[in-house]
């Protein structure tokens, strides 16, 4: 089979965020494997975004600290019943503009939200209802995770849930 073979400009998150290329270019970044496009005045370029998202799949105990990998995009949350604590602490290293999604399957009376090494997370819940979800979305010019959805979860709607669902029931 008959190929070009094609080498893009490529560098660390750091060095890619800094490069400032020419209009239409394309770089790599070798920590997450993104595609960035050079519009020849921003630094770092515009990412290009995948398809899919980078997510993993948790059924935590209550009182547990999930922990978010590098460029980790969503947390899948499906404990065996309601649970009345859990931790989430944001990836490292997100890219301006990326996303973070946690979604359950059961209700969570106290979800705290925690930023990595410096940063901040502005619109920390209080919990979130069984088939909830709630959105972040990165800004990086002031290191901010910003809430943009909604929680749902009201106190009421957990004494119900475990109500109908005892904690350690089979």
């Amino acid at each position: 089979m008959a190929h070009t073979q094609v080498q893009l400009a490529r560098g660390t998150s750091a060095q890619t965020l800094a490069y400032t290329g020419p209009a239409g270019e394309v770089t790599v970044n070798t920590d997450d494997w993104s595609l960035r496009v050079q519009d020849g005045a921003t630094p770092g370029g515009r990412p290009l975004r995948t398809i899919g998202t980078n997510l993993l799949y948790e059924q935590p105990a209550s009182g547990a600290i999930l922990t978010a990998a590098a460029h980790q995009a969503a947390y899948i949350v499906d404990p065996a019943g309601p649970l009345p604590a859990l931790t989430i602490v944001m990836p490292s290293a997100p890219n301006d503009g990326d996303g973070f999604l946690v979604v359950t399957t059961a209700p969570i009376a106290l979800l705290t939200v925690s930023p990595a090494a410096g940063q901040s997370v502005d619109g920390a819940p209080s919990g979130l209802a069984a088939s909830g979800s709630l959105r972040w979305l990165y800004r990086a010019a002031d290191a901010t995770w910003y809430r943009s959805g909604a929680a749902g979860l009201a106190a009421a709607a957990f004494a119900a849930a475990t109500a109908l669902v005892p904690l350690g029931a089979a």
